[in-house]
């Protein structure tokens, strides 16, 4: 299926502010809810997932290497290669494409590594952001790629629909 629309928002692009959400879990998010929008085991060609989700071929390569390595999706060589999913579509959740590319879901980055907070253990906010922390995790624990691919076909039968 061709996407006809186009994200001018993505999660990343917001220049030099800092993000929540890095890049690479966002180009990961969007490389498996396209391929969840194809029949379960279809084989996607890594050139059209890149044109038809924005993703630079060279970090789709990188980031398609970690999501095989987490088995969410599988790689066919040879002229009729590609990319499939390796599960279920409803069987991934977007926690899941978080530990697979990215670790840690942190807001502050003390919370990774305390060295890098000069007031770390006298800090009354680093509670605070371990639990939104973890509160966006049960969240994210909560949607899968099917789901996001579902809505985004509603978003895109609609737009057809106005055309």
């Amino acid at each position: 299926m061709n996407n006809p629309i186009t994200c001018y928002y993505s999660i990343s692009d917001y220049g030099d502010k800092n993000m929540l959400i890095p890049m690479k879990v966002d180009y990961g998010v969007r490389i498996l809810v396209y391929l969840a929008s194809f029949p379960h085991e279809s084989v996607v060609k890594a050139t059209e997932i890149s044109k038809n989700r924005h993703i630079p071929e060279k970090f789709l390569f990188q980031i398609s290497n970690d999501l095989i390595d987490k088995k969410l999706i599988k790689s066919m060589r040879g002229p009729n290669g590609g990319y499939s999913l390796a599960r279920n579509a409803s069987d991934i959740t977007v926690a899941d494409v978080v530990e697979s590319l990215d670790k840690s879901m942190a807001p502050v980055a003390c919370l990774d590594d305390s060295a890098t907070c000069q007031i770390s253990g006298n800090c009354a906010q680093q509670n605070m952001w371990s639990d939104v922390e973890q509160i966006l995790i049960t969240k994210l624990e909560m949607i899968s790629i099917k789901d996001l691919a579902d809505k985004e076909k509603v978003v895109i039968d609609a737009v057809n629909l106005g055309n």
